[in-house]
């Protein structure tokens, strides 16, 4: 009998293929003591050589994987927690002073940074502990003189399954080694995820025990589309994803050579269709999957390959310069940091019992000014290079856009001071995403160039639903119609006061939702880049008198079902076989 497993869908596509289970243990050695000062001297030289073995394996994956942008990244990081001088400083000290074996020593430093890792209270510096626990395990596999098993000794392509992926393993991986991959930890921004997309291989993570369920050489079914898994499927379920693999991967290819056509509706109305980007290197790939311009920029990101980044002002500017001369001269819009909530900084000395109603967003940047400044005399020094835009996060009253307007008057003023180049304060944006930054739009928009809604945190707050909560998730939903209502509401008080208004968030890649947001009239829509040539066919057939007379019907309509079945109804003749299929599978998803 086959099982299905529902996880977090991080790489669209489907696989199907033998499972490959990676069985990565924790770090386990044995104590060995030194008796003699020359056996503590050659303990020392075994740890050394260690580490110039294990730089050397980085250093070879990382030329291996040169291609891949990201993968790079995370070795280089890697690089840079072997070459830590207090991790290496206290190994040593642990050999010479207890006089104790290298693998020893590695083992007890690693497991206690692990343990502070794991105490951060910051979900993207605590995931920072699979990097050193990658680290660890490569260092005394060298000190041990044995090989960790390598995916490089795989005949044909397989499923990989895993409880998580190394980094360094993730990076090191060949598109023909691999149909999909399904882990049980993870999330959309993992490595995982992230270096699964720019490989174009289905993956789907935070599955709990597909490692534990799932047998060797078992076939598996990875639908990255929405997030399952099958193990020992049965033979509709084999056909039905065969059938569909075959109609994505066609559609996929056909959508893909409309990439450089510009996003339009079927009567001709442009449409502004840009990517959500993390890490400024993925700007390079904008253009090749057809985005214009940047929509949302998540600079907190960063941090997830530069540690301590956000006190950097070199590193954002680098950073941000980058991606405004790869875009230029099309619009970037750059988010301030977007810390708390679920991203709060290990450095933040506070517990909250609520902390999606506590600190977080633009209060943070406000109470911390000086921290705050880095990030905007970056921002100031980048934008002469193409064309920047900045967006305030969580923002719920104009004195916080007066505020920054301030600030940046102010930074601006002291760079010209003290002689460092700056482009022109760039236009000052919100993201609407709370009913007071709705309710109080009148207010913010005389004091805001432009607006952003945020439509996740918009849903999450409009309906008080955590979406994170495995007993309220379910109820998660932007397409009830005290949010749609809301998102019409910004809208027309944007177009009144001939303000821009775009949209980041999942809302603006649903198939069912695209026509409601261009029926009101928003200017822009911002989407995850490898959907951006998806979310283009949908617009391309879209009329926008019909998606306008759908938007005012929606506002009549009691719930999110009615909101669907209408928006379904005429869409069913115009959207291609493939896209009409993910939304009756969905639907039906939503009724089991």
């Amino acid at each position: 009998m086959s099982i299905r497993l529902s996880g977090t869908p991080a790489s669209p596509g489907v696989s199907i293929g033998p499972a490959f289970l990676l069985d990565v243990e924790e770090i386990r050695v044995k104590k060995r003591t030194l008796r003699t000062p020359e056996e503590v001297e050659s303990e020392l030289e075994r740890f050394s050589d260690a580490l110039a073995k294990t730089r050397g394996e980085l250093e070879s994956i990382s030329d291996q994987i040169s291609d891949i942008i990201e993968g790079k990244q995370l070795i280089e990081v890697h690089i840079l927690l072997l070459n830590d001088p207090s991790m290496i400083a206290d190994a040593q000290n642990l050999i010479k002073n207890e006089c104790v074996c290298a693998e020893y020593a590695v083992s007890r430093v690693l497991y206690e940074v692990l343990e502070r890792f794991s105490a951060m209270k910051d979900p993207y510096l605590r995931n920072r502990a699979v990097d050193v626990r990658d680290v660890g395990r490569r260092l005394i596999a060298n000190l041990l003189g044995t090989e960790r098993e390598a995916l490089v000794n795989i005949k044909s392509p397989v499923v990989l399954i895993s409880s998580d992926l190394d980094p360094s393993q993730t990076a090191g991986l060949s598109r023909k080694q691999l149909l999909g991959i399904a882990t049980d930890l993870g999330g959309s921004t993992s490595h995982t995820a992230i270096l699964a997309r720019s490989m174009g291989i289905p993956a789907v993570v935070a599955l709990n025990d597909v490692a534990e369920s799932a047998v060797p050489g078992q076939t598996i079914i990875i639908d990255g589309i929405h997030g399952y898994v099958i193990l020992d499927p049965d033979d509709d379920e084999l056909q039905f994803y065969s059938e569909l693999k075959k109609r994505y991967n066609i559609a996929e290819a056909e959508i893909a050579l409309n990439a450089e056509s510009a996003a339009a509706t079927a009567d001709g109305q442009p449409v502004e269709l840009s990517a959500n980007i993390e890490f400024s290197q993925e700007a390079d790939q904008v253009h090749r999957f057809g985005g214009y311009g940047i929509g949302l920029f998540r600079t907190e990101f960063i941090r997830l390959l530069t540690p301590g980044v956000e006190d950097n002002e070199e590193m954002h500017y680098r950073a941000y310069k980058h991606v405004l001369k790869t875009m230029n001269p099309e619009p970037v819009i750059i988010r301030t940091l977007d810390l708390g909530g679920d991203k709060f900084l290990s450095s933040i000395p506070t517990v909250e019992k609520n902390p999606f109603l506590g600190w977080r967003g633009i209060r943070i940047c406000l109470d911390r000014p000086v921290k705050f400044s880095n990030q905007l005399r970056a921002l100031l020094r980048a934008a002469k290079h193409g064309n920047a835009k900045i967006m305030l996060p969580m923002i719920t009253g104009y004195d916080q856009v007066l505020q920054v307007r301030l600030m940046l008057e102010r930074i601006a003023a002291e760079l010209d001071r003290d002689g460092i180049p700056r482009g022109d304060i760039p236009p000052l944006g919100i993201m609407v995403e709370t009913p007071a930054a709705v309710l109080g739009i009148d207010l913010l928009l005389p004091h805001s160039d432009f607006v952003s809604i945020g439509s996740n945190d918009l849903t999450q707050y409009t309906l008080a639903v955590d979406r994170g909560s495995p007993y309220v998730s379910k109820l998660f939903d932007s397409m009830h119609p005290a949010v749609v209502r809301q998102i019409g509401i910004v809208a027309e008080k944007c177009r009144e006061a001939g303000k821009w208004v775009g949209i980041c968030g999942l809302m603006a890649s649903d198939p069912l939702a695209i026509p409601l947001l261009l029926g009101f009239g928003l200017n822009e829509l911002s989407v995850p880049m490898t959907l951006i040539p998806d979310v283009k066919e949908i617009i391309s057939v879209i009329n926008m008198n019909d998606a306008k007379s759908l938007a005012e019907q929606a506002l009549t309509l009691k719930s999110s079902d009615e909101i669907r079945k209408c928006v379904l109804n005429y869409v069913e003749s115009k959207y291609p076989e493939i896209i009409l299929d993910e939304i009756h599978r969905e639907k039906n998803d939503r009724g089991n």
